[in-house]
């Protein structure tokens, strides 16, 4: 292949992997999170603690893709349903999001989800279960741990998919979308989650579609509920679903 077009390939796939990423930083925020808690800084990473008095689990939180962990509402409005649901809650910053430093990239938030995650289990209570929960991208980072790092209790998926060149070929094509270096292969990696796996996703998701939820789901061997959103996007899940979203999670950390 002449070095012109390697060349291109080359910076084609290096663009798609950084629109991987819409990170923002700390002053662009959209809420101030109205329930109490805790700021620790694990390393250069900003980290959240949302205790509950009468706790069921102790859930890590992975969030997506975009924003930061005060931007959009939507997240603070998940954080909350998680607090409700009986969570004492932890949820972080990838470098480059919010207040942590830095400039995102797959190995990296591997490594910032691997961090945070040990400081949570030295802190969490072994009486009680261990969840991970992943959402979208983070949902990708949650397996990650799962299956790599540590087995939970109970790993929660929302909205999330197989692989990220799977949710590119949506817009580009397969073949341009196999130029990404960035895979985040959680279908490779759901057969070596041990534990239970619950999944959320709404049919109208036009980000992440349905049918990628689906596909994973199909590929867990550990799978035990797959919670179905009818015409919830990719942002609105919560919204739509209503007081099923709480009250499926409220079951969920029993």
């Amino acid at each position: 292949m002449p070095s012109g077009r390697r060349f291109v390939k080359r910076s084609l796939g290096r663009v798609l992997d950084r629109l991987a990423f819409w990170n923002l930083p700390y002053p662009i925020v959209s809420y101030r999170l109205w329930l109490d808690h805790q700021n620790y800084s694990v390393g250069n990473l900003e980290v959240w603690r949302v205790p509950c008095v009468e706790e069921k689990a102790t859930v890590l939180f992975c969030h997506g893709n975009a924003g930061n962990l005060r931007f959009p509402r939507a997240r603070g409005e998940r954080l909350a349903a998680l607090h409700h649901a009986g969570a004492t809650l932890w949820c972080f910053d990838y470098r480059g999001y919010g207040k942590s430093p830095g400039s995102p990239s797959e190995r990296g938030v591997y490594e910032d989800a691997e961090a945070v995650h040990r400081f949570v289990r030295t802190h969490a209570d072994p009486e009680i279960p261990f969840i991970l929960m992943g959402r979208s991208l983070g949902g990708a980072v949650a397996t990650y741990l799962a299956a790599e790092i540590r087995r939970p209790d109970l790993l929660i998926l929302e909205s999330t998919f197989t692989s990220a060149p799977d949710v590119c070929a949506q817009w580009t094509g397969r073949k341009v979308a196999s130029l990404m270096s960035y895979r985040f292969p959680s279908s490779e990696r759901i057969a070596r989650v041990g534990c239970p796996v619950c999944f959320i996703h709404g049919t109208a998701d036009r980000v992440v579609p349905y049918s990628l939820g689906r596909e994973l789901y199909s590929l867990s061997p550990t799978a035990c509920e797959f919670m179905t959103v009818e015409g919830a996007g990719h942002n609105n899940l919560h919204r739509v679903a209503g007081p099923e979203y709480q009250d499926t999670l409220s079951r969920w950390l029993h």
